[in-house]
């Protein structure tokens, strides 16, 4: 399969959950990330590591993010890693094999490699497997130069916010690199972890030459060398990476590393094929497939962290998660319309693992070491951040009522009900005195707030009591009069947020209960524009589709940013965003507006990446990609919008 013909392109993405990895259009492994008991996320690549002077540096943390994007080749050293046909003069073409495995053509005159690329987890072990095959297609004898090895280094993932909320320092590099037989080994002493490369030409081991060297700094090993094929003669050469916390790893043999290659191509997702493919049914597959094997991390025996990026920003939001496992849950229903029969059974299976595996770690493996949810965590449930803010609070209650509304498991959400019961004592300690609307320390862009009531954060607490009002139906888990403190949250709504701009009622933005408001409207408040779907108001509620209006307009002061690629964006990261996109989609399907619809669609059409990935932002003038390449949440919500919009 083909990749999406689009202007913003980006290394190519893949995983098995424990280990993920990013592939450049040269061939060269970017990054290899694994989960890591004590630090989180690890990661092989080929930079420095964030310098620990740099936390609340904005505009360095903006450059680290973009260092794997259009470095060199692995010959000039900086590139990557792996096993790279030498010269410039190559031809290639870009392929998902399965929809999910990178596949790299290289061309030229009588010689063609496909690259491949495979993840894989078996027996507790996890690595990723690029296999080379080459092909003399002339018809006599033909020799290829390779270059095996890149620049190395094994730290820490940075974790660098713009809005930091609290660094965690990265422990010092201390590298101890050895190249033996055909294993080139990256030990960092201070983590400890260790990545152990393995190469082979055809069934026999690929020797490299000796090294032994300690350092700080990333190490360049390059090893030349050179097959020789026959007219039409095929040849095979691996690169097994692994990465371990382990003081040492069990050795594996060919047979072995065949079966690992052959459970992941067999466990890869079966598509479905009836009827033509869309641009839409790409993304929608790329997105479910991304948020499954790339930010679905298992970290125990029942517990999966869900984190909103592999390579930039491998931390779990309770928000992000959110409409990440909103995706998963809205595409098992129509299952059958994306997988193949045969794969649905086992589709339906992974995503109630995986969302069951969440509430768990959230409820069960996040800390709360102030009674609340922080901003962000580890994928070991480390607060990394210990702000409060109140829609991260609702979102896993929210979760867990659609979670047994979906799958209708007694057993787990019994599990869970006591946590609810602290959480909601937790929420009503930020209530106000007199109205039931509740403060907040950040927006949802992780921004602090000039008044301490937040709107979009008020319809979700609403939605939330609502919503548990109906499990607790089923499992009597609380006393509270759940639906008349939604009915009073929203009584007070309507009376605090309800302002005049120019001749037209909207909702304010934020308000501090006492006449004063900002109007402003964020790309990161959702709950705003699911507010009609909810049922907190009709779709032709005029107050909201005037804040909707002003949303998109020149009006929405630091969150609507003008231009041919313009939209609604925020003040977080002063440009269009995806996920402002998605909101003015899914407002056109509420409204009916089918013009504007398909304005949205064309434009969402040109700034998605090639691999059905949507960015942070983008510039308002050329569609480039202006922030952060990676993050699941916004191809997320989109492409639940997709499907919303295919009805049912």
């Amino acid at each position: 399969m083909r990749l999406l013909d689009t202007q913003n392109r980006k290394p190519l993405d893949v995983g098995c959950g424990q280990l993920s990895a990013s592939i450049g259009e040269d061939g060269c492994i970017r990054s290899v990330n694994h989960v890591h008991p004590r630090h989180g996320f690890i990661t092989l690549e080929s930079a420095e590591p964030f310098p620990n002077d740099k936390w609340y540096d904005s505009e360095y943390v903006r450059l680290y993010r973009r260092r794997l994007i259009d470095q060199p080749r692995i010959s000039e050293g900086t590139a990557g890693f792996g096993i790279l046909p030498k010269g410039s003069d190559w031809k290639q073409e870009f392929f998902l094999v399965l929809n999910h495995f990178p596949l790299i053509r290289f061309k030229r005159q009588n010689i063609e490699i496909d690259a491949l690329f495979i993840p894989f987890h078996q027996d507790g072990k996890s690595g990723i497997i690029e296999q080379l095959t080459v092909t003399n297609c002339g018809d006599k004898p033909e020799s290829v130069p390779l270059t095996v090895g890149g620049t190395l280094s094994l730290h820490r993932c940075s974790y660098g916010q713009l809005t930091e909320g609290g660094p965690i320092p990265i422990p010092p590099t201390d590298l101890a690199v050895t190249a033996t037989d055909n294993r080139l080994t990256i030990a960092n002493l201070n983590l400890p972890a260790k990545a152990s490369l393995y190469f082979f030409n055809g069934s026999d081991p690929l020797e490299l030459q000796p090294m032994e060297k300690t350092t700080n700094r990333p190490v360049t090993y390059l090893h030349e060398t050179e097959i020789h094929l026959e007219h039409g003669e095929s040849r095979e050469l691996i690169m097994v990476c692994r990465i371990s916390a382990e003081e040492e790893e069990t050795a594996f043999s060919l047979d072995e590393l065949q079966d690992w290659k052959e459970k992941a191509l067999k466990e890869a997702p079966i598509l479905n094929r009836e009827g033509p493919s869309s641009e839409e049914q790409f993304i929608l597959q790329r997105n479910i497939d991304y948020i499954l094997t790339c930010c679905s991390i298992p970290v125990g025996e029942d517990t999966v962290c869900i984190i909103t990026d592999h390579q930039l920003l491998p931390l779990s939001w309770n928000r992000d998660s959110y409409y990440m496992i909103r995706l998963l849950l809205d595409s098992e229903r129509r299952a059958q319309c994306i997988y193949g029969a045969s794969y649905v059974p086992a589709f339906k299976n992974q995503v109630q693992r995986t969302v069951k595996g969440h509430l768990l770690w959230m409820f069960e493996k996040a800390v709360r070491p102030s009674g609340y949810w922080g901003r962000a965590y580890l994928t070991n449930g480390f607060c990394k951040d210990n702000v409060f803010q109140l829609d991260q609070q609702c979102y896993p209650l929210l979760e867990l009522c659609e979670y047994y509304d979906r799958f209708g498991d007694h057993q787990t959400v019994a599990r869970i009900l006591p946590k609810v019961n602290e959480i909601l004592n937790m929420i009503m300690e930020y209530k106000d005195t007199e109205r039931w609307l509740f403060q907040t320390g950040e927006t949802p862009a992780d921004d602090e707030v000039t008044y301490p009531y937040h709107f979009s954060s008020q319809v979700l607490v609403w939605h939330t009591l609502t919503s548990l009002a109906k499990l607790n139906e089923t499992f009597s888990f609380t006393s509270l009069e759940l639906l008349e403190m939604a009915r009073l949250v929203k009584r007070d709504i309507l009376d605090c947020f309800v302002t005049l701009h120019g001749d037209r009622e909207l909702f304010a933005y934020l308000s501090d209960l006492k006449g004063s408001f900002q109007l402003y409207h964020d790309a990161n408040d959702l709950p705003t524009v699911y507010a009609p779907i909810w049922g907190f108001c009709n779709s032709n509620d005029p107050r909201w589709m005037n804040t909707m209006e002003f949303a998109f307009s020149k009006e929405n002061k630091g969150g609507f940013y003008d231009g041919k690629f313009g939209g609604l964006g925020s003040v977080h990261t002063p440009h269009p965003w995806p996920l402002g996109d998605g909101q003015e989609l899914l407002y056109s399907l509420l409204i009916g507006d089918v013009k504007r619809e398909q304005q949205v669609q064309r434009k969402l059409a040109k700034i998605v990446q090639w691999d059905g990935l949507f960015p942070e932002a983008v510039n308002e003038h050329t569609g480039d990609v202006e922030s952060r390449h990676w993050f699941s949440w916004p191809g997320a919500f989109i492409s639940s919008v997709f499907i919303q919009s295919l009805g049912e």
